[in-house]
């Protein structure tokens, strides 16, 4: 539930941020270059956070983040009208690192203090908790305009970000005692990690992040710029996705037991790239009525295949490279999505100065997409042949 107040704000940046943006008159380009601000410090912070706290209680930091986080949201929705671009790139960086101080440390602390029996399903439970998030935003977002002018897209900012405080009153609620994983002093981090199964297991991680970073955080400005489609529209879209999303997440466990890993990640992704690509095609005759239809249908069918697959990916590479490096794949994972974000934002931005379209840099996604995928059906099959041997 801590989480979930935060993934909250999270939420209501993915929908509502960009068009804020646009409504204070920024251009898409300089839009993808600010927010990359934000997943560069959480890739400069993550791996010194997870060597921070490696061996201390995490709550503290938690904590800290639960507060932060909601803060520097607020400021950061005020400063966007003021139009103060430098303030609004410091204030993102700001909002990635208070968020990286929950999201980075709780898979740890679940797998250091909950069931390993339930292993799986926290895992899922915890992945849903963004999904959730999204729905909430996505209705209310859609609804609240609908029956009040008031509830313009600042105003729904301004509220989501308030909720987000109400994580700090859950976070009270967990034990102060808590299990504390070994520290490693700096001096043998070079032998106390396996860094060649980090390695392996943080590749498919790379490219896949890479890919997301040119089509996720800005995909509000394909549907808004390609087929017109506003906020509320977009929001509800994303509502009924991630609908499907948390079902199907609630789902996986169920299906990796009947079928392993190869279904649960391999089959699932690779009918998300599918579906993406037929997503993007569809700049191609915006001009039909029907492509805004295929467009919505193929990004609400992807969005639950893609992240279903998530909690899998994550157990495998948990599993992977064993209990003494989780802190640290956790950190890598996060300075990987977000350093890949914020390269794949700059990039973005370049292209789209240059007027490339945004099918053609969607379709980087999916090549970026496919040779993830391939080698997290490797990373399968190396994982299932230790497991026969042990």
């Amino acid at each position: 539930m801590a989480d979930v107040a935060l993934q909250l704000i999270h939420a209501a940046f993915t929908l509502l941020l960009n068009y804020l943006m646009l409504d204070a008159g920024f251009a898409s380009h300089e839009i993808a270059s600010m927010i990359g601000n934000r997943y560069l410090t959480v890739l400069l912070c993550s791996v010194p956070l997870a060597l921070l706290v490696k061996g201390r209680r995490l709550r503290p930091f938690m904590m800290a983040g639960a507060i932060l986080s909601p803060l520097v949201a607020l400021l950061l929705v005020f400063v966007i009208q003021m139009r103060n671009t430098e303030l609004i790139r410091l204030l993102m960086a700001a909002w990635g690192v208070t968020f990286s101080l929950l999201q980075i440390l709780v898979m740890p602390y679940i797998l250091l203090n909950g069931n390993q029996k339930h292993n799986t399903e926290s895992i899922a439970l915890f992945f849903s908790a963004g999904n959730v998030t999204i729905i909430i935003v996505g209705v209310l977002s859609y609804l609240l305009p609908l029956w009040n002018s008031f509830f313009d897209t600042q105003t729904l900012l301004i509220l989501y970000s308030v909720a987000g405080f109400s994580g700090v009153y859950f976070l009270f609620q967990l034990p102060v005692q808590e299990k504390v994983g070994k520290r490693v002093p700096l001096s043998s981090l070079h032998t106390d990690y396996d860094w060649h199964l980090i390695l392996q297991a943080v590749v498919p991680t790379f490219l896949i992040a890479l890919g997301a970073g040119f089509t996720i955080p800005v995909i509000n400005l394909f549907f808004h710029d390609v087929h017109g489609m506003e906020a509320p529209a977009f929001s509800i879209m994303n509502a009924v996705a991630f609908s499907l999303v948390v079902i199907s997440g609630l789902l996986i466990p169920e299906v990796k037991r009947a079928f392993g890993y190869q279904v649960a990640i391999t089959l699932m992704q690779s009918l998300a790239v599918l579906f993406l690509f037929l997503m993007a095609t569809t700049e191609w005759y915006n001009h039909l009525p029907i492509a805004i239809v295929i467009a919505a249908v193929t990004f609400t069918l992807r969005q639950p295949l893609m992240n279903m697959a998530g909690p899998m990916t994550s157990e495998l590479t948990m599993n992977y490279v064993g209990e003494r490096n989780r802190e640290m794949i956790s950190a890598m994972n996060a300075a990987i999505w977000s350093g890949c974000w914020f390269m794949s934002a700059k990039v973005f931005a370049v292209l789209r100065e240059a007027g490339v379209t945004y099918s053609n840099i969607i379709f980087i996604t999916v090549v970026l997409y496919i040779i993830g995928v391939a080698w997290y059906y490797g990373l399968i099959k190396a994982h299932e042949r230790r497991i026969q041997h042990d």
